[in-house]
């Protein structure tokens, strides 16, 4: 695995930016980078390539990854709160936990926990809306947001 400083790192993210805004050429592409423990939120990473790569423990919390190749990548232990992984390609990537949501969401191989309840993702996908908005207070307007996503991402790391 390749080595990237802090500074070229930050320099690498600031060429996206001038590259999503039509202001550059240079469009993020890290493969097979050790980028452990990395602080990369508050990022727009959209469209960029991060496959391969090496994020264990690194902070992406609050990051737009929309589009963004993460494939093979290792994310365990990374902070993946408030993160748009809208058409995000997770696949072959290593992570087993969700942080940054008011219940501890846990992928296991034969099932999905959220808070103290645990289910199959088959399980989840037929759940009411009644049956969700009975399991906590705020449960319900939460899942409606963020149920394709936590369904998508568990779909994907079941698979590995």
């Amino acid at each position: 695995m390749r080595t990237i400083s802090k500074e070229e790192l930050k320099e690498s993210i600031n060429q996206h930016l001038l590259w999503l805004n039509h202001e550059g050429r240079k469009r993020l592409v890290l493969v097979n980078y050790d980028l452990r423990g990395s602080d990369l939120s508050d990022s727009n990473l959209s469209n960029s390539d991060l496959s391969d790569n090496n994020l264990k423990g690194s902070n992406l919390s609050n990051s737009n990854l929309r589009w963004s190749n993460l494939r093979g990548s290792n994310l365990r232990g990374s902070d993946l709160s408030e993160s748009d992984l809208y058409r995000c390609n997770l696949e072959n990537t290593h992570v087993s936990r969700i942080y940054g949501h008011p219940w501890e969401i846990t992928v296991y191989p034969e099932s999905l926990a959220i808070g103290c309840e645990r289910h199959t993702v088959e399980e989840w996908e037929r759940f009411t809306e009644k049956e969700i908005g009975m399991m906590d207070n705020g449960a319900l307007p939460w899942w409606s947001i963020w149920k394709d996503s936590i369904l998508s991402y568990a779909a994907l790391v079941q698979t590995d």
